[in-house]
């Protein structure tokens, strides 16, 4: 109970931060809050404020899950699978749009949850950022690559069914909603006039983009995505002690008394 508690506060000031730190790119708001950025200079501003905001967003997501995982070994698996893709994209740095974060995101929210799939997608962009730039664009590239480890908890009680053309499949499409998710938050952050339009070319700019990213994606999911379901659902059965099993032991303790 306390730990949803801490997660539900964590997520209120998440969202109160996030909201204030969009509202200092508005000078016609009645808040300082662009006087205070253009005081601070947007370069230590913007990245100092993305950098809080994910600490935030990711520190809601643990306290969340923290009653459904023995903490530790949430924390160490966690920090494996980040370190893991952190050094993967700073790896492809020079190939547009490819990495392995990706595949490690869609298939940590298959086995382990939306949660857990979300805190690994988006603590690697966080972590890696801090080598290739942070800024404004910190923040949607974890809310997007986040949403792929959702997306991969929804597939979580289908994931058996799912072989490796429907995952290689799965992450060639997903190259394009994140292409949108991203050129949306582009748009509101950066265009000097929000409209269709500006939305629209800037979309189909990133277009070769998205298809290198989706063709990397289908690779690698097709060649290791079951392959990596397989050994996380080992580790998962280490990891997570249901209520039935605690039954069990339990039993077998009275019958032993």
């Amino acid at each position: 109970m306390l730990s949803r508690v801490i997660a539900l506060l964590l997520a209120v000031l998440t969202a109160v931060t996030a909201l204030a730190f969009f509202a200092s790119y508005l000078p016609s708001l009645p808040l300082g809050l662009w006087s205070i950025r253009e005081s601070l200079g947007p370069a230590t501003y913007d990245p100092v404020m993305a950098i809080l905001i994910g600490v935030l967003l990711l520190a809601a997501f643990f306290s969340a899950e923290a009653t459904k995982l023995d903490r530790s070994k949430e924390v160490a698996l966690v920090s494996s699978l980040v370190a893991l893709g952190a050094a993967g994209r700073l790896l492809f740095a020079a190939a547009p749009n490819i990495s392995p974060v990706d595949w490690l995101t869609l298939c940590t929210g298959m086995v382990f949850g939306p949660l857990t799939g979300f805190s690994v997608g988006a603590a690697t962009m966080l972590v890696s950022n801090f080598w290739l730039g942070q800024g404004p664009w910190t923040i949607y590239q974890m809310i997007g690559m986040g949403l792929l480890g959702v997306l991969g908890g929804v597939l979580h009680r289908w994931r058996s069914s799912i072989g490796a053309k429907a995952m290689g499949g799965i992450g060639f499409g997903w190259a394009f909603v994140y292409g949108t998710i991203t050129s949306v938050f582009w748009v509101l952050f950066f265009a000097s006039r929000v409209n269709w339009t500006g939305f629209a070319a800037y979309w189909v700019a990133g277009l070769p983009f998205y298809v290198l990213q989706g063709l990397g994606n289908a690779v690698l999911l097709y060649i290791l995505g079951r392959r990596t379901l397989a050994i996380f659902e080992r580790y998962r059965k280490r990891l997570i002690v249901t209520y039935e099993q605690i039954t069990l032991i339990a039993e077998a303790e009275a019958h032993d008394v």
